[in-house]
């Protein structure tokens, strides 16, 4: 047995830190390290958020929908699928799956992922509205994924060249903010 030198943190109250840093919770991704660890980080995610890209890592992700109702569009088998995740339920994403959470205003989740060692990947990845193909793959060691991932969707949405669809010359700006999600009787996201 190993004598721990680390100090723990002392608990935090989830909803006045979000009081204390809402202002810091602003699209596009609208995300923002809780606990920064060497072994995982976690991260406080408000709505609305402005993107339109999958996330793809080499490790699961584990969703806990703490305030309002979201949506995390997954790919699998080719087919792009809405996953409502209501307030108080949790989601997995298992390793490789493709995600893009949509989060309307005022929502609150919590994102654990693991810490990935230099040198391993991760990939953000866009894909056509119009015809499904993918747009454009970054693959990226990510050292920050607050500061790194909005700075790549940026690079994207300015460049024609990353931008335009090969297959159907369709071009993918910077989205606007989620305004609205409606569940049913089937999901429709509106943006503002």
């Amino acid at each position: 047995m190993t004598t721990a030198t680390a100090k723990c943190c002392p608990p935090i109250n989830i909803m006045k830190w979000v009081e204390e840093n809402r202002d810091q919770l602003k699209p596009p991704v609208g995300n923002k390290y809780l606990y920064d660890g060497s072994d995982f980080f976690v991260m406080v995610i408000g709505g609305p958020n402005a993107r339109n890209d999958f996330h793809v890592t080499n490790s699961e992700e584990y969703f806990f929908q703490l305030k309002g109702d979201i949506v995390v569009k997954i790919r699998e088998d080719g087919v792009i699928k809405d996953i409502p995740i209501r307030e108080g339920e949790t989601f997995f994403i298992p390793s490789g799956v493709p995600h893009a959470p949509t989060r309307p205003p005022g929502t609150i989740g919590i994102v654990v992922e693991r810490r990935r060692p230099p040198g391993e990947t991760e990939h953000q990845q866009f894909y056509c509205d119009n015809c499904g193909e993918l747009v454009h793959d970054k693959e990226f060691d990510c050292a920050d994924i607050v500061k790194h991932f909005a700075q790549s969707m940026e690079e994207f949405w300015a460049d024609p060249e990353l931008n335009t669809c090969k297959s159907c010359g369709t071009t993918h700006g910077k989205p606007t903010p989620i305004k609205k999600i409606t569940f049913e009787p089937e999901v429709i996201i509106e943006r503002e």
